[in-house]
């Protein structure tokens, strides 16, 4: 398939990419920074969305059959100007492939985050709320899709994301920073431990999008996550045994969070992603963090 990716090089971007390669479809990858990697079949186009005569020549010569929508700038700035900027690119571009008539699905990396549920179990067929200005534009841009792709029978694939993680992640995020502290022989200040999240390794992300290029079944919205949650403090505690070969940093924590309560512990259901797109993630979540410590220590 003629597979096109926004936000081509950042964590998800990259790492796909290479999963795209060795699948053998054609790619094109859309960056706002130049990118020395090269895989075999991907074309690199230097752009930014927001300027579409520094993409609309190569996209249309592309024709692309596939659209991988994963560009939002700026995380973790969420704030009403820069959800707008993201938003109106989203709409700009898209619309962009929309009228080639060459595009048959688009895949759009959502997040967990849009449904604003900090308890219990995150159904795949419950729609999002918006509680502030990222929430609102990620939920325009579906309500927008979504009416659009009906409209232009196209396939819309909407990956609700959880809290992946893994190598390349941004530094201050909860795993690298808590691997980072750990290898100064401390622990980063947490001031919730006992709050559970579900954590999916980037891998699994990467394996559930390629999946979603063949599946052929009306449009859906797909958890991605791995079906359970874990706390802050079971982070702690699997990251200080890899890192330290130690539990005294952790169990330090705990005694000192006993009197705090669990304010956020949710997680997703797999239903969908288990039935149509045949996914269920492989890594858990030692495995996970033992990755991310080795590709931390070799960069």
């Amino acid at each position: 398939m003629r597979v096109l990716v926004t936000g081509a090089s950042g964590f998800i971007g990259l790492p796909l990419l290479k999963q795209l390669s060795e699948d053998g479809h054609e790619v094109l990858a859309l960056s706002r920074s130049v990118v020395s990697r090269r895989e075999k079949n991907v074309l690199w186009l230097q752009c930014d969305l927001s300027l579409p005569e520094s993409y609309s020549s190569q996209v249309s010569i592309f024709s692309p059959e596939i659209l991988i929508h994963l560009a939002w700038q700026g995380i973790p700035d969420f704030s009403l100007e820069k959800s707008r900027v993201n938003l109106d690119q989203s709409l700009s571009f898209i619309s962009f492939v929309i009228d080639l008539e060459t595009c048959q699905k688009i895949i759009v990396s959502g997040s967990c985050f849009e449904l604003n549920q900090f308890q219990g179990e995150c159904f795949e067929t419950t729609m999002g709320h918006v509680k502030d200005h990222f929430t609102w534009a990620k939920n325009s841009l579906y309500s927008w899709l979504n009416m659009m792709c009906q409209i232009k029978d196209i396939q819309l694939i909407w990956m609700r994301i959880f809290y992946v993680y893994g190598p390349r992640q941004r530094p201050a995020s909860l795993i690298p920073s808590i691997l980072d502290n750990l290898r100064q022989g401390k622990l980063p200040e947490i001031h919730t431990p006992k709050n559970a999240n579900d954590f999916i390794f980037i891998d699994d992300v990467v394996n559930a999008f390629s999946k979603a290029i063949l599946v052929t079944n009306s449009s859906m919205i797909y958890n991605l996550g791995s079906g359970a949650s874990n706390s802050i403090l079971k982070v702690c505690q699997i990251a200080e045994k890899i890192v330290l070969e130690t539990s005294k940093l952790t169990e330090a924590i705990e005694r000192g969070s006993r009197q705090t309560n669990c304010n956020v512990d949710f997680w997703a259901d797999l239903s969908h992603s288990r039935k149509y797109l045949n996914w269920h993630p492989k890594t858990t979540l030692e495995d996970g963090i033992k990755k991310t410590w080795n590709w931390m220590n070799l960069n």
